[in-house]
């Protein structure tokens, strides 16, 4: 029930408020990300990615971005899933290496890492072009700090609930 009720706050979040807030055209935060992020290793390996593709597939009818979402978005779930296997190697549970429950300077770093690949993937197939790879590199660094503090934000947010 609280998979339900994140993705469809991360939906609205992202298109009615932050789809509208571009600075500059280097700063697009993506906030839905933190659905991905904060979905929890128990379910199926099937149902991530199809839960990741679902939310990308959203977000790119309303960006008008031809999968460009839903790609970067099925392939940080994939690389979560990894992440987690690879920690959880012999272990019994799983809740362990949620992303939720990590230290503050865990979290970071881990975010860092998923919002900086899904944050230039997301951009290098919307710019397609080797040419603007700088202008991609730059856009990537600024939108991953912004996504970043709504990720920290949210997190503090959603730990003083629990």
């Amino acid at each position: 029930m609280k998979n339900i009720k994140l993705f469809f706050w991360v939906i609205f979040i992202q298109v009615f408020i932050l789809n509208n807030i571009q600075l500059s055209g280097y700063i697009n935060p993506y906030y839905y990300i933190v659905f991905i992020l904060f979905f929890s290793s128990k379910y199926s390996k099937s149902t991530t990615l199809l839960s990741s593709f679902l939310i990308g597939f959203i977000i790119d009818i309303f960006c008008n971005s031809y999968g460009a979402h839903a790609f970067a978005s099925v392939l940080i779930a994939y690389l979560k899933i990894l992440w987690v296997n690879k920690l959880n190697y012999g272990k019994e549970s799983e809740e362990l290496f949620e992303i939720k429950y990590l230290s503050m300077n865990r979290f970071i770093i881990i975010c860092v890492y998923f919002i900086t690949i899904h944050h230039f993937t997301l951009f290098f197939l919307e710019s397609f072009s080797f040419n603007e790879l700088f202008s991609v590199l730059q856009t990537t660094l600024m939108s991953t700090i912004f996504t970043l503090i709504l990720l920290i934000i949210h997190k503090t947010l959603s730990v003083s609930k629990i």
